[in-house]
């Protein structure tokens, strides 16, 4: 019998980051969205599904980079032949092609996950066509982030490596970074954090190296979150020393520059002190504790109207028409 889905509080650095963002969005994403997966599902429910899976630009261009390196990796791991440049630009390519028509062509109101669906689509006025030269933009940004993935020098590294030293290839997991004190009428709660390593190994020497690939630019202090998350994750589930871990952020648009975090016990207890504090902010905002019931009213949409102005719920916020 499969596991019933329940929706609880837990902790991401994307969950984190939307609440600060804007508090109405991230009811919309974390609890009004909640069940539109089923066709039946409510009205208002689906179309908030709809709208959380929706993306832009920017965010395709850089989850079809993530997902054509992982795709890569998992080959390589397998057969011990890495595809060449050439040959992951077409996957690009066709991923790109592919989810151009599921956006122009609706298919995304069958399946909202699985569909792309295009903020430029779905909000483009009558007759309003994306510039030619954003797409161009787009699919060069996309061709040159992976010939940086080829040539940072960690492929030529994972040649000398067995498989067995391998880790995490994209994965989705969780770990426990804490415990929620009791809140009001709430009680203790034990805080499920999500993470998903882009990629992992061991070198020679013993370290483990965490990599985070990113098509954007760098923003050290959420970086330093992230990767402190993972160091967390590490320690946690598999028992690595925390002096043998290294942190690497790969900014593939920026000719495949790797940049490196320290850590070490008080930047950790920070970053879990970070995470706790967050999460209380969250629990506290709910209707409900105990259940995880939200009323929308409580959380309050951004006054930062160049937040508004690519969000993905801009039909369904009460105050979007005021703002524009």
């Amino acid at each position: 019998m499969a596991r019933e889905l329940t929706n609880d509080l837990t902790w991401s650095v994307s969950r984190a980051r939307l609440f600060r963002t804007c508090q109405r969005a991230y009811f919309f994403q974390y609890y009004g969205a909640w069940g539109g997966w089923d066709v039946q599902a409510p009205e208002q429910t689906r179309l908030l599904y709809i709208l959380k899976n929706m993306t832009s630009f920017p965010l395709w261009g850089g989850s079809t980079v993530h997902d054509i390196i992982k795709d890569a990796l998992v080959e390589f791991r397998a057969t011990r032949q890495m595809p060449d440049l050439p040959t992951l630009q077409a996957a690009a390519r066709n991923r790109l092609n592919a989810g151009w028509k599921q956006s122009r062509q609706k298919e995304w109101l069958q399946d909202p996950k699985k569909c792309t669906n295009l903020f430029e689509h779905y909000y483009a006025q009558d007759g309003e066509q994306v510039p030619p030269e954003e797409i161009a933009a787009l699919r060069t940004k996309v061709f040159d982030a992976l010939e940086s993935f080829c040539n940072c020098g960690i492929l030529q590294m994972l040649e000398t490596l067995p498989p067995t030293q391998w880790g995490s290839i994209d994965t989705l997991s969780s770990f426990i970074a804490g415990i929620l004190p009791a809140q009001d009428n709430a009680p203790e709660l034990p805080l499920k954090v999500w993470c998903a390593l882009d990629f992992s190994y061991v070198d020679q020497e013993g370290f483990y190296h965490i990599i985070d690939w990113k098509t954007g630019a760098e923003h050290r202090d959420e970086l330093r979150l992230q990767l402190a998350c993972y160091a967390l994750f590490a320690m946690e589930t598999m028992r690595v020393p925390l002096e043998k871990i290294r942190l690497e952020g790969v900014f593939l648009n920026d000719g495949g520059r790797i940049s490196t975090y320290d850590i070490n016990n008080e930047t950790l207890l920070a970053a879990k002190d970070q995470i706790l504090k967050s999460a209380q902010a969250m629990r506290a905002k709910l209707q409900d504790p105990v259940a995880n019931l939200a009323d929308e009213e409580t959380f309050a949409c951004t006054s930062d109207t160049s937040v508004c102005a690519r969000c993905p719920y801009q039909k369904v916020c009460p105050n979007f028409n005021q703002q524009f």
